[in-house]
């Protein structure tokens, strides 16, 4: 199987993925960075050349690299699909510093940074960013392109829907269900269930919109 990847995205989160790349012994299975519209083709960023997504154009059916994207949860949603629907494939990657039990699973395309820790039955979704530091307990289930940003706490029997996104050090106490869409704000304390697309800040943290 082609090993090869293209990072989607340029900014930091996509130099910090490369870090796990490098990290994790395979620095030269990164190709370089792919950005939409892309002004600084030929750049060179972090020894990784800078390409316009159509750059993929010129591989064929046969020798399709690898993608993974590191860019926010709305944006890599439509560009994951997008490239889904032509054929291509998505790289997982793990930081060697996570820990993880054997009883979790991690969808395709999903980032682990360095410091996560996972427990057990831990069911992470496809396209899901977990950030530095973010700790999961038991019985969790993430859906997909969920980001949670370092430091985020989440504890047992918590479920977060689709494209859900936490802020720093956002806390999630055990049970709660975070819906679909929802944007949890940075230092929340979430006790309570958080509706479908809502915004929910402060200690307890509370529907502001």
């Amino acid at each position: 199987m082609n090993k090869s990847v293209f990072i989607l995205g340029a900014g930091g989160f996509a130099r910090e993925a490369f870090d796990v790349y490098i990290d994790s012994g395979r620095e030269k299975d990164v190709l370089g960075f792919l950005e939409e519209n892309c002004k600084r083709e030929g750049e060179m960023l972090n020894g990784k050349p800078i390409h316009d997504v159509s750059y993929l154009k010129q591989y064929s059916k046969e020798n399709k690299p690898l993608l993974i994207a590191a860019i926010g949860s709305t944006k890599r949603k439509r560009l994951v699909e997008k490239f889904a629907e032509e054929g291509y494939k998505f790289d997982t990657i793990i930081h060697p510093s996570a820990t993880y039990s054997r009883w979790v699973k991690i969808g395709e395309g999903t980032i682990v940074t360095p410091g996560v820790i996972m427990t057990c039955q831990v069911d992470v979704g496809r396209h899901v960013i977990l950030n530095l530091g973010v700790h999961i307990g038991h019985d969790v289930r993430i859906g997909n392109y969920v980001t949670l940003s370092p430091g985020t706490e989440v504890m047992g029997r918590v479920i977060i829907g689709d494209e859900v996104y936490a802020g720093v050090n956002a806390t999630i106490i055990d049970g709660i269900k975070v819906g679909n869409g929802a944007i949890i704000a940075a230092g929340a304390a979430v006790i309570e269930d958080v509706p479908e697309m809502s915004l929910v800040a402060g200690v307890p943290a509370k529907v502001k919109k």
